[in-house]
């Protein structure tokens, strides 16, 4: 996430956390090699501080070419070949 301000507020948004949000394995000639997107979690403490609850805000994750599956768009075509 490029924009750590908060689309309400504007203000300054925390990180809280993050997680390991999707795997993939990517293929190079004679090599495989496990990508991993890690998600990150951010949390606007202004919006937090006027609301009964915290604002959470995640980060996008690049989209699997398959869903569900650890391949690669080059692992995936590769194998096609």
């Amino acid at each position: 996430m490029d924009d750590l301000t908060c689309p309400d507020c504007q203000h300054e948004l925390k990180e809280i956390g993050s997680f390991c949000a999707r795997k993939e394995l990517l293929y190079i000639p004679a090599q495989v090699k496990r990508i991993d997107h890690i998600q990150h979690s951010y949390k606007c403490q202004h919006c937090s501080d006027e609301a009964p609850a915290d604002k959470i805000i995640e980060a996008p994750v690049p989209k699997a070419p398959l869903t569900n599956s650890l391949g690669s768009a080059s692992l995936i075509s590769n194998i096609i070949y």
